[in-house]
C-alpha cells in the first residue's frame, strides 16, 4: 500500500507527464539502478576477448556459442545497455546480429552512436547484420488501400469489423491505426525504415561494403536464423568496415 507521500507524488506526476513519459522514466531509472554492478561485470569478462560473436538485443532468443546482451534478468544473457557502448575492445568482434532492435532507438544519435560502435569493435572481417521492420512496403499497401495485403505482411486476422494484431493483439478499424501501431508502438519505436535509409545511415558512419539481403541468406553462414515469423515484414541488412 502506498504512502500518503508517494501517492501525492505519483498523482502529481501522472498529472504533469503524459504516461508514456512516465513510462520511459521509470524505466530509465530501473536500468540505471541495475547497470552499474551488471555491467561492470560484463565488461571485465569481455573486454579483453577477440573473435567473438555478439547477438544485440537478443531478448528471449538468446544464441548458444555467442555473446547475447540485452537488458534483461536472464542468466542466459549478459546485461548491458547497448545504446551507450559495447563491452568489447576496437576491432575484436567477429559477427554482430541484431534483430528488431535499432527501430527502438532515436535516429539522431542513439542509432548513429550504436552502429558507429559496432563499426568500432569489429574486426576488419566482421559483418553487421540488421533487421527492422521495412517501411517501405507497408507504405506502399497502405496507399493502394490494400486491407488484405496489410494483414498478410503483419500477420492480421479478422475479427468482426476488426483486425487483430498477430503481434500486439490490438484492434483495428482502419489502416492509419495499423500504420501507426507499427511505427510507434505505444512509443516503444522511434524510427521507420526503408532500405534507402538504413544503407545510406550505415554509410554516414563508415561502412564501407552495405548489402540489401533476404530472410536467411547471409555473407556470413554463422550468422543465427532470421525469426521465420517476421520474414514478411523485415528488412535484412548487412555491412562490413571493408
Amino acid at each position: 500500500m502506498l504512502s500518503p507521500l508517494k501517492d501525492l507524488l505519483r498523482q502529481r506526476l501522472r498529472r504533469t507527464f503524459p504516461d508514456r513519459l512516465l513510462r520511459q522514466m521509470a524505466f530509465e531509472v530501473r536500468a540505471s539502478l541495475k547497470s552499474a554492478a551488471k555491467s561492470r561485470a560484463t565488461a571485465k569478462r569481455y573486454r579483453e576477448m577477440e573473435g567473438v560473436r555478439v547477438n544485440v538485443g537478443c531478448g528471449g532468443r538468446p544464441t548458444n556459442g555467442w555473446v547475447n546482451l540485452d537488458m534483461l534478468a536472464d542468466p542466459r544473457i549478459e546485461y548491458w545497455d547497448c545504446r551507450k557502448d559495447l563491452p568489447f575492445k576496437d576491432g575484436a568482434v567477429a559477427a554482430i546480429y541484431t534483430e528488431h532492435f535499432l527501430e527502438h532507438l532515436e535516429y539522431g544519435d542513439e542509432a548513429r552512436k550504436f552502429l558507429q560502435n559496432c563499426r568500432r569493435c569489429l574486426s576488419d572481417t566482421g559483418v553487421l547484420r540488421i533487421v527492422v521492420p521495412d517501411a517501405a512496403p507497408y507504405l506502399k499497401l497502405y496507399t493502394n488501400g490494400d486491407w488484405e495485403g496489410l494483414a498478410k505482411l503483419r500477420p492480421l486476422t479478422k475479427d468482426g469489423n476488426y483486425y487483430r494484431d498477430y503481434w500486439l493483439g490490438d484492434l483495428y478499424s482502419t489502416k492509419m491505426e495499423l500504420i501507426n501501431a507499427l511505427f510507434r508502438q505505444n512509443g516503444e519505436h522511434k524510427y521507420a525504415y526503408d532500405a534507402e535509409t538504413l544503407i545510406q545511415l550505415l554509410r554516414s558512419v563508415g561502412f564501407s561494403r552495405v548489402t540489401q539481403m533476404s530472410f536467411g541468406r547471409s555473407s556470413d553462414p554463422a550468422m543465427p536464423p532470421d525469426t521465420p515469423e517476421r520474414q514478411s515484414e523485415s528488412l535484412y541488412v548487412e555491412a562490413a568496415k571493408t
